[in-house]
């Protein structure tokens, strides 16, 4: 089961080196991010941190719709880890400033 939210990622750390107990190298990516509510009834945001998963390596700052499933850490701990993230889209549209409503009034007035 996966639920979803919008996310804001504010900063990506790397962290990269070789495992001490394994030897091996890693690379992780670590966000400072922004989980935001789902409903207006709770209206609180949750600052914190999550580590990208593999195929998000690469994603930049920005908003998110993000699909979270859980998992068990390497301490066998229940947390949340993405499965999915899509750019967010706004459904509220721009609105037009006084200066671009005046000069598309103006264009309109001298075609006719």
């Amino acid at each position: 089961m996966t639920s979803k939210q919008k996310l804001t990622i504010l900063e990506v750390t790397r962290r990269q080196g070789i495992s001490s107990k394994t030897g091996r190298p890693y690379d992780m990516r670590t966000t400072q991010c922004i989980l935001w509510p789902n409903s207006s009834d709770d209206p609180r945001r949750i600052v914190g941190a999550i580590t990208l998963p593999e195929f998000a390596k690469e994603t930049p700052k920005g908003e998110y719709f993000a699909e979270f499933a859980m998992t068990q850490s390497m301490d066998c701990h229940l947390v949340p880890r993405i499965v999915a993230l899509h750019p967010y889209v706004s459904d509220a549209r721009p609105t037009a400033t006084l200066k671009a409503a005046a000069g598309a009034k103006a264009t309109a007035s001298a075609a006719t």
